[in-house]
């Protein structure tokens, strides 16, 4: 026969167990989730570009946001990272609306090619053109200098 002080025990220590269980789960999960990948480099042209490979889906998601002073408010962009020679490795589609002199887009590679992207930066640059032009001066493509591991 179990007392009452001898029950409520068991069931306050059968409660720290469970809490600790489920804090030690989430912890090793939070710990196997991959760190997303961020690169940054600057347009020719002036702005940033910042690159996130985001790994934890089930498919990795590349997303974007690029900064420049050439496309206008309500422009589309399209978007796509190039070898330094200039050959396409990833189509990263449109972009939103270009707003206050940024505009941003998530895509899901096509293929693995994204991979050497973000395991040597140096070798890629992207580029982006106005495709819906709001009011902009007509453009060629605008392409970043070099890819780099942003810091921190």
């Amino acid at each position: 026969m179990h007392t009452p002080a001898r029950t409520r025990r068991r069931l306050v220590v059968a409660t720290v167990v469970s809490l600790g269980l489920v804090a030690s789960a989430t912890a090793a999960y939070a710990a196997a989730q991959p760190e997303p990948v961020s690169l940054k480099a600057s347009w020719v042209n002036g702005g940033a570009v910042s690159l996130e490979l985001e790994p934890w889906n089930v498919q990795p998601v590349i997303c974007f946001v690029w900064q420049n002073p050439a496309p206008q408010d309500g422009d589309t962009i399209a978007s796509r990272i190039l070898t330094v020679g200039g050959a396409e490795v990833v189509d990263l589609g449109g972009s939103d609306q270009w707003i206050d002199g940024a505009g941003e887009g998530c895509e899901i590679p096509a293929d693995d090619r994204y991979r050497d992207v973000f395991a040597n930066p140096g070798r890629y640059v992207v580029e982006f053109r106005v495709v819906e032009n709001q009011g902009t001066p007509p453009t060629g493509p605008v392409r970043s200098q070099p890819l780099q591991l942003a810091s921190g």
